[in-house]
């Protein structure tokens, strides 16, 4: 053979590590009972596939597609484009999804059958000169501007195999793994090359994985990595690709003003081609001299490609956050990528409700890649800073005028009386702001009686005492009667104090604790409290939502009472 190609199996075994994190939550039998059916099912229906000709599969992984809801027939129509890229509606279908990426579908066939262009082939086995040569070849004939040339895309955008990979998907999902004998390759030098001539850095395949997906998930390679560094950067102007633009605030002063059509990225200079439609000719300009000629045009930049989600809703940081043991040597350097040096969010949530930080997060982090886990737990605390500084912020200033108190300076802010959650500078701003503001109050009244909650069950604190029992290193269970469900140490009876409410979904329980945790426990769905609860968070504008701060207090009968209208990231609750 003159190729050695490894399929891909990471997402196989993220669907079997996410099958364990929904099992240790507390959802009903019949869910996780459902789960388990659709994974085995969907690795039936791919198993299929194996052993069949290349005609033969094309055909299976056709009718695949079709009943996981794929538009095939748009495909067909867009060679060149990402075709449908619908999310995929049930869980079932998603597995299906995931078990056909896994096994790489019929990649393997068609390269090893030479069933791909002459360029797709050199992409994919890193030979530099064949795709220089294939490049000059089409622009030879092309006009400028290369950015409206139809020859130039079609070589550039091409989708290749019943999987739909560009040259760019091709480079980080088989490059790694497909070696041309006698050969060394040059993966960054194409990749450098691709994006220069307008390759386009988020392109999709057929389950909507992007360059980020393949390059920086569980099977990141260092190669990878850098080809997907290259596109995060492309893609952040990638908006502007073809273009009509108007070069501004340039020091060459005869420039500014003049129009031209943009082009490709350069990723050694953070550069885009601009080709100067009067003067007939390209130069390289930064993107921040780079604007629309016509300013209403609706051309909104691409997301962070590592926060691009594909068409079951995941991001690379859900595959490398349960890693297999094999994978746990490169997943440490694939996170320190993601999360510190592209600020990847950590709460991007799946089609399935499931985010990075939902799986690090109680049982998930017992399942998870410990280092992983830290470091997604960093990056939680670096956001709680930060929106609690920009809360901070907020609390001092006026709801009206936006001026800002002085505190230190005995300035006094006025309150709404009614939701005591908006404040002006004085009485004036207060009755101008309040036809903007009562529709509003009324909502956020509504949250400021106090609850009393249903004690949890014995199985609810009981996993909540393993839980919390695990994470300390012991394996002890502790299923004693209300365990955790209690007033904190040092507290009186009918005393307020501080908790921590965790949750964002409407079936998953609410994690509450205090400072101490001698107080924790879950509120499932159906007890009372959780709804009131549950808004409360999703109004917290710190953590986007997802938790807050309130106060609680239990009587001597040893029922808890909890006051959502004190609820807010106050700057001294750093726990």
């Amino acid at each position: 053979d003159t190729t050695l190609f490894r399929e891909n199996y990471t997402v196989s075994i993220m669907v079997r590590k996410k099958q364990n994190y929904y099992q240790e939550r507390p959802a009903a039998s019949d869910e996780f009972h459902r789960h388990n059916q659709s994974r085995d099912h969907a690795s039936s229906r791919i198993d299929q596939l194996a052993m069949l000709p290349l005609a033969e599969k094309k055909v299976l992984i056709r009718q695949l597609l079709q009943e996981i809801g794929t538009d095939v027939d748009q495909n067909d129509s867009d060679p060149t484009g990402n075709g449908d890229q619908t999310k995929i509606s049930t869980v079932e279908r998603r597995d299906v999804a995931r078990h056909l990426f896994a096994t790489g579908g019929d990649i393997h066939e068609h390269f090893t059958g030479a069933q791909v262009s002459k360029f797709a082939m050199a992409c994919a086995g890193g030979s530099l000169k064949t795709v220089q040569s294939e490049l000059q070849s089409v622009k030879s004939t092309a006009v400028q501007p290369f950015s409206k040339s139809e020859e130039l895309r079609t070589l550039l955008e091409t989708r290749e195999t019943s999987m739909r990979l560009s040259p760019l998907l091709l480079i980080v999902s088989l490059g790694k793994n497909l070696f041309m004998p006698g050969s060394q390759p040059q993966f960054e030098s194409i990749t450098k090359l691709l994006l220069k001539n307008g390759a386009s850095p988020v392109a999709k395949d057929v389950t909507g994985k992007t360059v980020a997906h393949y390059g920086a998930g569980g099977m990141a390679t260092k190669m990878t990595l850098e080809v997907t560094d290259m596109c995060i950067r492309a893609a952040k102007s990638h908006h502007l690709f073809s273009k009509d633009v108007t070069l501004k605030g340039l020091k060459t002063e005869e420039m500014n003003g003049k129009v031209g059509i943009v082009g490709g990225f350069d990723p050694d200079s953070n550069r885009r081609a601009v080709y100067l439609t009067e003067d007939n000719k390209e130069v390289w300009i930064k993107v921040e001299n780079i604007f629309l000629l016509d300013d209403t045009a609706k051309c909104q930049p691409y997301p962070l490609l590592t926060d691009i989600q594909d068409r079951l809703g995941s991001v690379s940081l859900h595959e490398i956050v349960m890693p297999s043991e094999s994978q746990r040597a490169i997943v440490d350097e694939t996170a320190k990528f993601l999360l510190k040096k592209h600020n990847t969010s950590i709460y991007t949530e799946d089609c399935d409700g499931c985010s990075p930080i939902q799986m690090v997060s109680g049982m998930g982090q017992l399942l998870g890649e410990r280092a992983v886990s830290k470091l997604v737990m960093e990056a939680a605390t670096k956001k709680g800073r930060e929106t609690r500084k920009a809360r901070k912020q907020e609390e001092l200033t006026c709801a009206n005028c936006n001026d800002c108190f002085d505190e230190s300076n005995g300035e006094k802010k006025m309150v709404c009386s009614r939701c005591k959650a908006v404040r002006y500078c004085g009485r004036d701003c207060q009755v101008q702001h309040w036809k903007e503001h009562k529709k509003e109050c009324v909502d956020l009244s509504s949250l400021s009686g106090n609850v009393t909650l249903d004690p949890p069950s014995e199985f609810d604190d009981g996993l909540c005492s393993m839980t919390q029992s695990l994470r300390g290193g012991s394996l002890g269970r502790n299923f004693r009667e209300d365990a955790g469900y209690k007033k904190p140490r040092g507290t009186k009876f009918n005393e307020k104090f501080v908790i921590k409410c965790q949750g964002n979904a409407d079936t998953s329980p609410i994690l509450i604790y205090d400072q101490t945790r001698t107080c924790q426990f879950y509120l499932k769905p159906e007890k009372k409290g959780f709804k009131e609860i549950l808004q409360t968070i999703r109004n917290e504008p710190a953590w986007q939502g997802r938790k807050t701060f309130m106060k609680a207090s239990f009587d001597k009968s040893g029922v808890c009472t909890v006051y959502p209208e004190k609820a807010g990231v106050k700057s001294h609750y750093t726990w």
